[in-house]
């Protein structure tokens, strides 16, 4: 079981993430004409906390998402909340097969710096997006390493200048940059500001 499954039950139970997420949502919509998508893609969605502030504009989004169990919990939010334009789908998109649909919208939040092969993903973006769809990455800036406790083998954020370059040379235009959100967190060396950005 990952580290996800085990810590799905109980994921929305932190009020921060819910506030994280309504407040992320209001900064796509200052960026992103949200109401002329109609298939929208969250990968790396967990339980769907950011689709579901943002399902009453975009037609359907699909969430996918490694984890079994996350995948597991954003279906029973769906059908307690009665929501039919959110699709919870369990998948790993640099593992298995891709979706034949194609999206007006791709949104990742908090995904990137856990994939290894960034160009490889944002490449896979760039085949499932429509022409002239749009992709939105939101993560952390780069940081010292001390943002995940315990062991971990992804990236420490992201410095502009090399996510740009990346996104660039996979065929994306990036068109804007800002510091969406801040997350707070106790460290080893006391309370910390981890700055996520929108690009």
């Amino acid at each position: 079981m990952s580290e996800f499954d085990e810590k799905a039950a109980t994921w929305d139970d932190d009020p921060s993430r819910m506030e994280r997420a309504q407040t992320i949502a209001d900064k796509l919509r200052a960026v992103v004409d949200l109401t002329s998508m109609k298939a929208a893609l969250e990968y790396g969605s967990g339980t769907g906390l950011l689709s579901f502030c943002l399902r009453e504009e975009i037609e359907q989004i699909t969430l996918l998402d490694e984890s079994i169990e996350m995948t597991r919990v954003a279906e029973e939010k769906c059908k307690a909340q009665g929501v039919n334009n959110l699709v919870p789908l369990q998948l790993n998109l640099l593992a298995d097969p891709l979706p034949d649909e194609r999206f007006d919208l791709i949104f990742v939040m908090l995904t990137l710096h856990h994939v290894d092969d960034v160009e490889a993903l944002i490449g896979i973006f760039r085949l499932l997006l429509q022409p002239g769809g749009q992709l939105a990455i939101i993560d952390l800036e780069r940081e010292d390493g001390s943002f995940h406790d315990g062991p971990f083998h992804g990236h420490k954020g992201f410095e502009r200048n090399q996510l740009e370059k990346i996104l660039t040379e996979t065929g994306f235009s990036p068109e804007t940059y800002s510091i969406c959100y801040t997350i707070k967190k106790e460290t080893e060396n006391g309370p910390k500001d981890f700055p996520m950005f929108l690009m």
